[in-house]
C-alpha cells in the first residue's frame, strides 16, 4: 500500500530517465506494498456517524493505495463528515440566522459546517476520495517516456 494519494506513483511520474533509476523508482514502489493495511476497525474515539462513514468508505478505499498510516486521517475525514452532517441537521432545524440581544448573526453551526466542507475537500485528494485523485493514482504506468532534445543538449549528451 502507498501513501501517495495526491502524487503520482514514481513508475508513472514522467521525467527522462535511465533504467537504474527506473529500477530504483519500481524498488521503493515494491518496499511501500509491503506497509501494513488499514486497519478495519474504526477509532474507537469517532462518533456514530463517522463511524457508520468509516464503514462506508472502507471497502471503497481498500482499493486505493492507502495503508494504515492513512488511518488518522482517514479518521479525521469522517469525523468531520459527521461534523457537517451534525451541523447541516442543526441548520434545517433552527435557520441559518440566530437572533441576539445585539441582533442577528449567522448560526455558529454554519461556521462549522463551511469548515467541514473545507477540511473535507482539503482531505478527500490526499486519499484519492476526488475523481481527479483517483485518475492520477490509477493512471497507467508510462514507461515510454519520451526524450527531450533539448534536456540532452542541456545535459552535454
Amino acid at each position: 500500500m502507498r501513501n501517495l494519494a495526491q502524487r503520482k506513483l514514481l513508475s508513472q511520474q514522467k521525467s527522462r530517465r535511465t533504467k537504474e533509476v527506473q529500477e530504483e523508482k519500481q524498488a521503493t514502489e515494491e518496499i511501500m506494498d509491503e506497509l501494513i493495511p488499514l486497519q478495519n476497525n474504526p477509532p474507537e474515539w469517532l462518533d456514530e456517524e463517522a463511524t457508520k462513514e468509516w464503514e462506508r468508505i472502507l471497502p471503497l478505499i481498500r482499493e486505493l493505495p492507502v495503508a494504515d498510516l492513512d488511518m488518522a486521517l482517514l479518521a479525521m475525514y469522517c469525523q468531520t463528515y459527521s461534523n457537517y452532517l451534525s451541523a447541516t441537521r442543526n441548520l434545517e432545524k433552527n435557520g441559518m440566522v440566530v437572533e441576539t440581544e445585539r441582533g442577528s448573526k449567522l448560526s455558529s453551526y454554519y461556521t462549522v459546517q463551511r469548515d467541514s466542507v473545507n477540511t473535507m475537500n482539503s482531505i478527500a485528494p490526499k486519499l484519492g476520495l476526488t475523481v481527479e485523485a483517483r485518475l492520477k493514482i490509477l493512471a497507467p504506468k508510462d514507461d515510454k517516456d519520451q526524450a527531450d532534445p533539448f534536456e540532452e543538449l542541456m545535459n552535454g549528451e
